[in-house]
C-alpha cells in the first residue's frame, strides 16, 4: 500500500486503490524488462520532490531526488502516471534486482555500472596479443641486424683499445675502451626496424613524427617503424603501418630495434635512455629548433642523414657513458623500483643518479663508501653521483667539473653541504659507489634518477651506483670533437669574453 502522511476520506481512498492496481502492474512490466528502475532525479519541471523505486509488490517513495536514471524515469503527478525517455542508452542487465535507499546498496550499484563499462570498453584481444585488430606488435618482426664495432685509427698503436670485430646484436663497453673519441659501427644489412621516439604534447614534434615515419615508409617499404603505445594509439589513423610494443614487454624495444630517431630535445634522449635497461642501438638525434647538448642534427636535415646512414649501413659513434644502479633495505636485500617492469631490475640511467632531502627541511647524513671503503660522511641538501654527459647537468648547478663524454669517470658532486671544503671528486669508471642514509639522518631521502622519483630511502638503507656495462651509442657527425667544443661554446658560453667571442665565432657560425 502507498504510505499515507495524514488521515484521508473514504473516497480518497478508493481513488488511491484504484490507482495502486495500474501502477502495480506497470511496475510489475518494467521490472521484467528493466530488471530495475534505478533512482530518478527530479524532472526539469521540478514538480517531483520524491523517487519512486519499482518493485514486485509495487511503488515506493525515497528519499533520493538527486540521482539520474539512466533507464527511464517514472513521476506521478495528481492521480496519472506519466513515463518520460532519457537519452542515455539502456543498462546491461544480467538479473533482476530491487535497489534500496541505503548507502551499500548505491555504492553496489556504482561498482556494477563500472564493471559493465569496463567490460564494454575493453578491446577484445586477438590470438597473437595485439589491442584490436588495428594494433600491430612488434613480435611478429626479427631480431635485430648484426653489426660489428671498430675504431677509425686514431689511437697509438699501443694504446689502441681491444674492441671486438665479431659481429653481434649488442654494443657494450668495458673499462678503458672508449678513450679517444669516435666508434665505426657497420651493419651485415641494412636496418629493418626503426623506433622513433617523440617529444610529448607538441605539435612540432608531432608533425615531425608524421612526415618523419611517412617518408621512412614510402622511401624504405621493406623497414619496419616502432612507436611507443601511446603514441601508436593517438596516429594509428594517419600511420597504419606502425608497430608499438607494450609497457610490460619492454625487453622487445632491446630485441627488435636497429635504429633509434628522437624528435625534440635533451629530455628525449634520457626518456629513450630509460627505455633500454641493457644494450641500446645506435642513436639518432634531431633538433626541433631547441639547444641541448646531445643534438648533433637539426631536423630539417633528417632525409639527407637517414639516407646516408641506412644507404651505406654505417654509422659513426659516440659511445656515452651510463650508470647502473640498484636499491637495497638495511639488511643488504635488493628493493622494487618504479622501472614499468614490476621486477627488481638493474636501473639504468644516462645523466645521474641523485640522492637528496627532498621535501624534507633538514639536512641528510650520507656515509659514501667506495669499494666498501668509507671515504667521508656527507652532511649536505644530498649528493649526486653524474656520468660525463651527466656533468654538464644537475652536477654542473651544483659546482661540479665539466667532463668529455668520452672519459670513462665516477663524478661525485655534493649539493649545498655543510662544510665549504667538501668538493667534487672524479673517481675511476670500475669503482662501485654506495650512498648510505646515517643514523643521524632526521627523515627519509629521495633518489630520483634522470630527473624522475624513483624510491625514498631509510636509515641503514643505502643505494649502489657503478659503471654500466651498455653505453649509449649516439650517431654524431664525423668531427665529434668539434661538436662538443661547439655545444660548451653556444650553450654554456664557457670562459667567454669578448676576445674569446670573437675567436670563436667560426664554430658558432657552422
Amino acid at each position: 500500500m502507498l504510505p499515507l502522511l495524514s488521515p484521508v476520506s473514504a473516497m480518497q481512498r478508493a481513488t488511491l486503490r484504484a490507482l495502486q492496481e495500474p501502477l502495480s502492474s506497470f511496475a510489475s512490466k518494467q521490472t521484467s524488462q528493466l530488471a530495475c528502475i534505478p533512482h530518478s532525479r527530479p524532472f526539469s519541471n521540478g514538480t517531483v520532490h520524491s523517487l519512486a523505486t519499482a518493485s514486485r509488490k509495487g511503488f515506493h517513495f525515497t528519499s533520493h531526488p538527486h540521482i539520474q536514471s539512466p533507464c527511464r524515469q517514472t513521476s506521478i503527478l495528481g492521480s496519472t502516471v506519466r513515463r518520460t525517455e532519457c537519452k542515455r542508452p539502456p543498462l546491461r542487465v544480467q538479473s533482476c534486482r530491487v535497489f534500496s535507499s541505503s548507502g551499500a546498496d548505491l555504492q553496489d550499484q556504482k561498482d556494477r555500472s563500472e564493471s559493465d563499462r569496463d567490460t564494454v570498453d575493453q578491446p577484445q584481444r586477438s590470438d597473437n596479443g595485439s589491442a584490436g585488430s588495428s594494433d600491430k606488435f612488434t613480435s611478429v618482426l626479427p631480431t635485430r641486424v648484426r653489426m660489428a664495432l671498430d675504431t677509425p685509427g686514431v689511437y697509438p698503436k699501443d694504446l689502441a683499445p681491444n674492441t671486438d670485430r665479431e659481429p653481434t646484436r649488442e654494443i657494450r663497453q668495458s673499462f678503458g675502451t672508449t678513450y679517444g673519441g669516435n666508434y665505426k659501427l657497420q651493419w651485415e644489412e641494412a636496418p629493418r626496424t626503426i623506433l622513433i621516439i617523440k617529444k610529448p604534447h607538441d605539435e612540432l614534434t608531432d608533425k615531425a613524427l608524421v612526415d618523419v615515419a611517412s617518408w621512412i615508409h614510402k622511401k624504405y617499404p621493406h623497414m619496419n617503424v616502432v612507436v611507443e603505445p601511446d603514441v601508436a594509439r593517438e596516429f594509428s589513423e594517419q600511420l597504419p603501418f606502425i608497430y608499438t610494443i607494450p609497457d610490460n614487454k619492454r625487453v622487445e624495444y632491446t630485441r627488435v630495434t636497429d635504429l633509434v630517431v628522437t624528435l625534440g630535445g635533451d629530455g628525449t634522449i634520457l626518456h629513450t635512455s630509460s627505455l633500454f635497461n641493457s644494450a641500446v642501438p645506435p642513436v639518432i638525434s634531431f633538433s626541433m629548433g631547441t639547444l641541448g647538448f646531445l643534438l648533433p642534427y637539426h631536423i630539417n636535415n633528417y632525409q639527407s642523414a637517414l639516407t646516408k646512414l641506412i644507404d651505406s649501413k654505417q654509422a659513426s659513434l659516440l659511445l656515452r657513458m651510463r650508470l647502473k644502479c640498484t636499491l637495497h633495505g638495511a639488511d643488504g636485500r635488493r628493493l622494487q623500483a618504479k622501472d614499468g617492469s614490476g621486477r627488481i631490475n638493474d636501473l639504468t640511467v644516462m645523466n645521474e643518479v641523485n640522492l637528496h632531502r627532498g621535501r624534507y627541511p633538514h639536512l641528510t647524513w650520507i656515509g659514501c663508501y667506495v669499494d666498501g671503503q668509507l671515504i667521508t660522511e656527507a652532511v649536505a641538501d644530498g649528493l649526486i653521483v653524474a656520468s660525463p654527459t651527466g656533468s654538464t647537468a644537475y652536477s654542473l648547478s651544483a659546482g661540479g667539473s665539466i667532463v668529455h663524454p668520452s672519459i670513462q669517470t665516477l663524478l661525485l658532486t655534493p649539493i649545498c653541504p655543510r662544510s665549504l671544503s667538501f668538493r667534487p671528486v672524479l673517481l675511476p669508471p670500475n669503482a662501485t659507489i654506495q650512498l648510505k642514509i646515517g643514523e643521524k639522518s632526521r627523515g627519509p631521502a629521495e633518489v630520483s634518477m634522470d630527473g624522475k622519483e624513483t624510491f625514498f630511502l631509510d636509515k641503514n638503507e643505502f643505494l649502489q651506483v657503478c659503471m654500466s656495462a651498455f653505453p649509449m651509442p649516439c650517431v654524431n657527425r664525423v668531427h665529434a670533437g668539434e661538436d662538443w667544443i661547439k655545444d660548451i661554446n653556444d650553450l654554456l658560453k664557457w670562459n667567454q669574453g669578448f676576445h674569446n667571442k670573437q675567436s670563436m665565432s667560426h664554430y658558432m657560425s657552422e
